[in-house]
């Protein structure tokens, strides 16, 4: 009786799942078609669904920094009127080289002297700019060439007088005294100068403006004051006026000589020669 109750129920499973139907060999096929698709669903919403645009690669950022490396440009100043260029050795700093040349002449009288004189000034220079902030500038470097002069003529009309030394002479209505006068200067000087501006802009200009000030150490200028021609006894000396050589008289002479020494003290003034200069250049 047990084992009739425990085989029972496999028997009635055993049939009724016998009684089902079985699918034929099409609708097995539709089945795995069916399967197959379910499968691939996903790879073919992949593949139709349209592709997002990738965004584009970011440019590098434009920098501020310029590609200038040189700089030429004109200037005019107490050295003259030239031409400068600059090269760019560091970030903030340059080398500089720049020539000046000008010359005019201008005439006077001094102690009943007239003077024609000349200037003409001339050189070439080279400094080291080193950029603090906002372009000002510190520049020492070196007067290579200073040619810097003046040379004039002297004259004193015939008869009339003129004072050497303190001391009054006149010029002889025969043979009027002439001369010359000349001032040199050292030809090379330490310099340091001070700026604004730069020639090689560190920005994306090319044109600039700049200018200096400072001093050239150039010592003090030699001054040379040469006389010819016949001295005389000034006007209402007793008896007749002698008339003597400038050249062959030895007081004539000394008088000359510390009338030069005083021209030399008054020019001792420039042995700190002033350096000031605008100018306008253009980089590449």
């Amino acid at each position: 009786m047990r084992k009739f109750l425990v085989l029972t129920p496999a028997v009635l499973l055993t049939c009724a799942v016998s009684l089902l139907p079985t699918p034929s060999f099409a609708q097995q096929e539709v089945i795995s078609a069916r399967l197959a698709a379910v499968s691939l669903a996903p790879h073919a919403i992949a593949a139709a669904s349209p592709s997002l645009p990738t965004a584009p690669a970011a440019e590098p950022a434009l920098s501020g920094e310029s590609s200038a490396h040189i700089g030429v440009g004109v200037k005019v100043g107490t050295l003259g009127a030239g031409g400068e260029v600059a090269v760019r050795v560091l970030r903030s700093a340059n080398v500089r080289f720049g020539f000046s040349g000008l010359s005019f002449g201008y005439n006077f009288s001094h102690d009943g002297i007239n003077y024609g004189a000349k200037l003409r000034m001339e050189g070439a220079q080279a400094t080291f700019d080193y950029f603090l902030f906002h372009g000002f500038r510190i520049s020492p470097g070196a007067l290579l060439y200073n040619g810097t002069k003046i040379t004039g003529t002297v004259s004193v009309p015939a008869g009339s007088t003129f004072t050497l030394n303190n001391v009054t002479y006149a010029s002889s209505a025969a043979t009027p005294v002439t001369g010359s006068v000349g001032v040199t200067f050292r030809k090379a000087a330490p310099v340091l100068l001070f700026g604004l501006g730069n020639l090689v802009p560190r920005g994306r200009r090319h044109w600039s403006i700049s200018s200096d000030f400072g001093v050239a150490f150039s010592g003090s200028p030699s001054a040379a004051l040469n006389l010819a021609g016949l001295v005389c006894a000034p006007p209402n000396t007793p008896g007749p006026p002698p008339c003597e050589d400038v050249a062959s008289n030895a007081t004539v002479q000394a008088d000359v000589k510390a009338e030069q020494s005083k021209l030399n003290s008054h020019l001792s003034f420039f042995k700190i020669y002033p350096v000031l200069s605008i100018g306008f250049g253009y980089s590449f």
